[in-house]
């Protein structure tokens, strides 16, 4: 089987089992599981590039993820319109997002400044890292305009966009866990070139 034909599989599968379980603790907890493996591999074999990028990514998740309980909390305690309890809610998410895309962006000089590592350079993986927070930041800002709308005017014109945001968020994820299999596999490739030092 084709390596690419396994990372489509690996996708399709992850996507429609994060679906699938529909309770946001246990798809966190299987996120953050294929990413600690995905960093185990890079540990293992001394790719600096796999640890940075997983690293990072599970770093953002885990921030976001104890953080926003507590942020609502406050908006809670704070805010009486439910319009702008939402709106600020969502905007964490939105917020997260786009600092996920500046971090990926600068993520072989976030690496070098952390690490003496030769082995720190800009992979293909760096290329799409960022596309998908752009991904997550659209459709995280679709979802709240949604919100608000439909809130103020109670029209469901992007009713798609709400109805399906946690499918949407979890193909996010998906294509985060797909990218670093991809790097393992890119990895193993480089091992077995003749020139590979």
């Amino acid at each position: 089987m084709k390596n690419s034909t396994k990372l489509i599989i690996t996708m399709v599968f992850t996507f429609f089992f994060y679906t699938l379980i529909s309770n946001p603790n246990i798809t966190s907890t299987v996120f953050l599981s294929s990413i600690t493996l995905c960093l185990f591999y890079g540990v293992a074999n001394k790719e600096v590039n796999l640890i940075h990028i997983s690293l990072f990514s599970s770093t953002l998740y885990i921030a976001e993820y104890i953080t926003i309980d507590f942020y609502y909390d406050f908006l809670l305690n704070n805010l009486s319109s439910k319009v702008l309890i939402g709106t600020f809610y969502y905007g964490y998410q939105i917020k997260f997002s786009i600092i996920a895309f500046f971090i990926f962006i600068l993520r072989v000089q976030i690496s070098r400044t952390i690490s003496n590592s030769k082995k720190i350079k800009l992979t293909p993986f760096d290329n799409i890292m960022p596309w998908i927070y752009i991904y997550n930041t659209i459709i995280a800002t679709l979802h709240t305009i949604d919100f608000y709308i439909n809130e103020i005017y109670e029209i469901k014109t992007l009713s798609f966009f709400y109805s399906f945001y946690e499918e949407l968020i979890y193909l996010g994820m998906t294509m985060v866990v797909t990218l670093l299999f991809s790097m393992i596999i890119y990895h193993k490739k480089e091992l077995e070139a003749p020139n590979y030092h």
